[in-house]
């Protein structure tokens, strides 16, 4: 701060005492004001003119808007009885359960007429009790799914066997040489008895080609409007060297 000259703080003094403004009182206010404070005196920091922050206003709340309206159809299913959780695993297994119950379903055998519904009697009563009602084996060898054929594919072998029965081909081959897995040895799995009257047994020649027919055409899966045999039969020429061939 600028120190004002005394003898000036005097002349303004007595200019203000000659008007009556009380020059002394005012100029020794004047005074005081002027001088400096002395040093090492402590001064008050004058206060912050900068006024306080105001408090952050609080944004109003605004509504949220009106939800739109649902469509009817959209209602409609969402008031519909749903399928229960527990129920989606029996449902998406019920094609697997339909492709296991067709499998079981099986075909109703087709009627037998002619010679094989007569070799159907003559089996279930000579040939079932070793062979096996449905051709698998037991005491004898197994007829089905085709071995009967593998055997004998000459359906002449076939009925001479019967005929004759394990004595008539004891240590020698039965049917096919060269029988796929290895051929036959008569005496090797059982005994068969002789089934031909004229070997001691109790079958005719004429009953022997039809048993011999319905083996090969329900057992061994050969189709009977292709059997040489149920043709021969058919034809009447039961006798002479053909039927006694197997």
């Amino acid at each position: 701060m600028t120190e004002v000259p005394e003898h000036l703080l005097q002349r303004s003094r007595d200019r203000r005492a000659a008007l009556g403004l009380g020059g002394d009182d005012a100029g020794a206010s004047t005074s005081a004001s002027a001088t400096p404070a002395p040093s090492g005196s402590a001064v008050e920091p004058a206060a912050s003119a900068t006024p306080a922050p105001a408090a952050a206003a609080t944004p109003a709340e605004v509504a949220p808007p009106a939800p739109e309206p649902v469509p009817h159809y959209v209602e409609a299913h969402q008031r519909r009885k749903k399928i229960p959780v527990w129920a989606l695993p029996v449902i998406a297994a019920l094609p697997f359960w339909g492709v296991i119950y067709v499998g079981t379903l099986e075909s109703p055998p087709a009627e037998l007429t002619g010679p094989l519904a007569e070799g159907a009697e003559l089996y279930v009563s000579a040939c079932a009790g070793c062979h096996g009602g449905g051709g698998g084996g037991g005491a004898g060898r197994q007829l089905n799914d085709g071995e009967v054929l593998l055997t004998f594919p000459n359906w002449e072998d076939h009925v001479a066997f019967v005929e004759q029965g394990t004595a008539g081909y004891l240590g020698e081959v039965v049917g096919d040489p060269d029988r796929p897995g290895g051929a036959h040895i008569g005496g090797s799995f059982g005994v068969m008895a002789a089934q031909g009257a004229e070997y001691g047994g109790s079958l005719t020649e004429e009953e022997i080609l039809a048993v011999v027919a319905y083996e090969r055409v329900t057992h061994g899966g050969e189709l009977a409007e292709e059997s040489d045999l149920i043709a021969f039969i058919e034809e009447g020429d039961a006798g002479g060297e053909g039927a006694a061939g197997e």
